[in-house]
């Protein structure tokens, strides 16, 4: 079951009985673990797991709370078929009810997650995804370390390119870095912009004095609430990846937007839009400042504004011959 699929079924599941039983859906793999809607109707992740000889406190995040050997009955909806009731010891995390933007990322997340896991987990198993879940909430309560824009239009990239594994393998893992993805064989830079023509800004460096070559991937995004989030981005690249990359997608999207989360699933983008307005340059093909030699050494951090639409005699270069430098 892909991820937005799983998405779907969630929101489409019945409100909880008198009983006690939560509502759930079986999830892929050995089918022993459920997401359920609480009581309140947000997502809780529910992993079979055998019982603890020694007691584990509560986690209490920002975001998201986990509890270990909880008794638990859901009521597992199980497709089409007759609701059945399962009664086990589970280890229950759930969203914060009153986050809701935040819930679909809890599913495609953790939820997603699942399909590789044994039928029951031991403790030591446990607590090892969950301390992967608690560093990826975690980040939820930091700065956001750039403009979700610029994430829509990486991730976009992402999505759109036919090599996904390679270009999530060069994504940058810090902000600082020179380029958004770095490869043996090339760089390329993402400029994404809202403005209705491609004026963007440039570090000097990023055009001029590199030893392999740069591509800049030029992208006019449309703002639309029928549109889709940086979370609907990732969602969508995760069932396209080997399942050892979906945690580094997901840490780089929630270092990225921070505490901004809740913000950043509000602000969307048409996919369709940002397709029809792709285009590729060379770096080297495109204007920029010279620096003088004799002054090179005392100048450094040259950023300037260059709109792309204007630029005389720039062409751009086809997207197959950018993938095919990248593989």
């Amino acid at each position: 079951m892909t991820t937005s699929l799983l998405w779907e079924r969630f929101t489409a599941l019945g409100q909880n009985d008198d009983t006690g039983a939560l509502t759930a859906l079986r999830l892929s793999g050995h089918g022993t673990h459920f997401l359920a809607k609480g009581l309140a109707g947000e997502p809780v992740l529910l992993l079979r797991a055998g019982k603890r000889r020694v007691p584990r406190i509560p986690l209490g995040l920002r975001h998201m709370q986990v509890e270990f050997d909880v008794e638990c009955t859901v009521r597992d909806t199980n497709g089409d078929a007759a609701p059945t009731r399962v009664s086990a010891t589970f280890c229950r995390a759930a969203c914060d009810p009153g986050t809701p933007g935040l819930h679909p990322l809890f599913v495609h997340a953790l939820a997603g997650a699942v399909e590789n896991l044994p039928a029951e987990l031991s403790p030591g198993e446990v607590d090892h995804f969950f301390d992967d879940a608690v560093e990826l909430f975690r980040a939820f309560a930091a700065p956001a370390r750039t403009s979700v824009l610029g994430l829509w239009g990486e991730l976009f990239l992402i999505a759109a390119s036919p090599c996904r594994e390679t270009l999530l393998a060069g994504w940058h893992v810090s902000p600082d870095q020179a380029f958004d993805f770095a490869f043996p064989n090339a760089f390329v830079e993402v400029k994404t912009t809202a403005r209705h023509n491609r004026q963007h800004e440039f570090a000097l460096t990023q055009l001029r004095n590199t030893h392999l070559p740069v591509f800049i991937a030029s992208i006019v995004a449309e703002q639309s609430d029928a549109g889709e989030s940086v979370f609907d981005l990732a969602a969508t690249i995760q069932d396209g990846l080997a399942p050892a990359n979906h945690a580094k997608l997901w840490r780089l999207v929630a270092e990225s937007v921070g505490g901004d989360a809740e913000g950043a699933a509000d602000l969307r983008f048409l996919r369709a839009a940002a397709v029809n307005s792709l285009r590729f340059y060379a770096a080297a093909a495109l204007p920029a400042p010279e620096v003088p030699a004799a002054v090179t050494p005392c100048i450094s951090a040259v950023r300037f504004s260059l709109d792309l639409d204007r630029a005389p005699t720039l062409a751009p270069i086809s997207a197959s011959e950018v993938w095919q430098k990248l593989k």
